[in-house]
């Protein structure tokens, strides 16, 4: 993956931070946050190694091409650090095709509300731009961390189901159709 520092790399940005499409030189950064077991606590894949960090650009890579979404770098204006990812992926829940919003910080920028104002920018790219109608977040029951982003972007508990064989509620939340006068 070549570096991409143009501005078509940038989806989105808030008042404290940009989101942007992975660059190689975000994998120092990667390591940092994927290889910390309490940020991957509730990761399939768990903590990653150096080589996972090459895997996971060329899969976001992929699914940029594929999906024209994924997850995107966090980062912050202040310094210009990557502090994590946040994004939108195609997902398959109960056999049906979701877009599911996720994120991930490094530990020490926790309890800052930067998942929130991450989230919430994804969400509104999502049914902005991306023109979805519909939106989810799969989320195991013990991650109350993450339930409350969930709630605070909109979203409400629909279900539960099993994902690659986890125990999750699926929260949701659907585009407002907007009102022609």
């Amino acid at each position: 993956m070549q570096p991409n520092n143009s501005v078509d790399s940038v989806i989105c940005e808030t008042q404290r931070l940009i989101l942007r499409k992975f660059e190689e030189s975000d994998a120092p950064a990667i390591y940092r946050f994927r290889s910390d077991p309490e940020v991957m606590r509730f990761s399939i894949h768990g903590p990653a190694t150096k080589e996972g960090v090459q895997e996971y650009l060329r899969s976001c890579a992929s699914r940029y091409g594929r999906d024209g979404l994924g997850q995107w770098a966090v980062i912050l204006k202040s310094d210009g650090s990557c502090i994590g990812e946040c994004g939108i992926c195609v997902q398959e829940v109960d056999g049906s095709k979701e877009y599911e919003i996720g994120n991930r910080l490094r530990r020490d920028c926790w309890g800052r509300g930067f998942a929130t104002e991450a989230t919430q920018a994804c969400r509104d790219y999502g049914f902005q731009t991306a023109n979805l109608s519909r939106l989810v977040s799969i989320i195991e029951p013990e991650n109350i961390a993450s339930i409350r982003v969930a709630e605070k972007m909109g979203m409400k508990p629909e279900k539960h189901a099993s994902f690659h064989g986890i125990a999750t509620v699926i929260y949701s939340i659907s585009k407002v159709p907007s009102v022609q006068s």
